[in-house]
């Protein structure tokens, strides 16, 4: 099955109508890569300088990927030209990352959990877990702006309409020298494919743009619209690290957008499995559940698989 012919991304069609103040200020756009997200950490390290500062905000784009990975480790499959295949590369500044890791929990995350040990939030994954919840945010705005279509979040990272797959997210973090770390964004989304394009058993389970839409998809404009969002709430957060009503904000933005909590949850983390009852998503992305033995517990959402 054929599609709809797909004009081959540009810098100059991404950029068309904006100016990137942080997101987007270089653009990479390729036919074909392994991975969007492994061509952008490569790229950081021939152009980001010696503390990668300069790469901060690099956008790499392409049309088809061989090796495409989602969250954990899974392909990510998707037919050339079909799917918005994008990576974003942060590198905070020592006070961005410091801020993002500071501010109060305003979701009482469990006091154990306070504390450094197992399950415990660090560093790299607090940072990570705020840039899922902004990506999500942008992902989901885009594709309003763009069509009719409002998409859900499922926690933590894919994005869902109608209760099927429409894209998702895996955020990656990489030493990059001098004691910093690169975090890469990866977002897929699916815009031109229609059912057949997807392999029979993901027919019940992954949707498109195009199937759900009632208009012709433009992926040039969801993926501009896509760089906007981003551009937007990255370059705040970098501003405004330190403001709690920054990060209240995105946390309600991100429940705007997200499947409801209080659903009974079967997860898999920290080498077993857990039953519960979801209560709330904090700051730093990771989930909140009432478990079955008694206990909340937050769960790590780049270590938590959903079953």
């Amino acid at each position: 099955m054929s599609l709809r012919a797909s004009t081959t991304l540009t810098p100059e069609q991404l950029r068309k109508g904006w100016t990137p103040r942080r997101v987007g200020r270089r653009i990479i756009t390729v036919a074909e890569t392994s991975s969007t997200n492994a061509l952008a950490l490569d790229s950081v390290s021939k152009i980001g300088g010696p503390d990668g500062r300069g790469a901060d905000g690099l956008v790499v784009m392409a049309d088809y990927q061989t090796a495409g990975r989602g969250r954990l480790g899974r392909r990510w499959l998707s037919p050339r030209g079909a799917s918005i295949l994008c990576s974003v590369a942060i590198v905070p500044t020592d006070e961005e990352l410091s801020a993002w890791n500071s501010n109060p929990d305003p979701c009482d995350r469990p006091e154990p959990l306070r504390q450094e040990g197992p399950g415990a939030p660090t560093f790299t994954t607090q940072f990570s877990g705020r840039l899922t919840l902004v990506s999500a945010i942008a992902a989901c705005e885009a594709v309003r702006q763009c069509t009719e279509i409002t998409p859900a979040v499922k926690w933590p990272n894919d994005l869902r309409v109608s209760g099927r797959k429409l894209g998702g997210i895996l955020i990656e973090s990489k030493p990059i020298g001098q004691g910093r770390r690169a975090w890469l964004i990866g977002i897929g989304i699916n815009c031109l494919q229609h059912a057949g394009h997807f392999p029979a058993e993901l027919r019940t389970l992954a949707t498109s743009l195009e199937i759900e839409a009632s208009h012709p998809i433009d992926r040039i404009e969801v993926a501009r619209s896509l760089l906007q969002r981003l551009d937007g709430r990255l370059a705040d957060a970098a501003r405004h690290a330190s403001s709690p009503d920054l990060l209240e904000a995105v946390r309600s933005a991100w429940e705007r957008y997200a499947e409801p909590v209080g659903q009974r949850v079967r997860l898999r983390a920290r080498g077993r499995e857990w039953t519960g009852t979801t209560m709330a998503v904090d700051p730093f992305g990771g989930l909140i559940v009432q478990t079955d033995a008694g206990r909340r517990e937050w769960f790590d959402p780049l270590q938590t698989t959903l079953l």
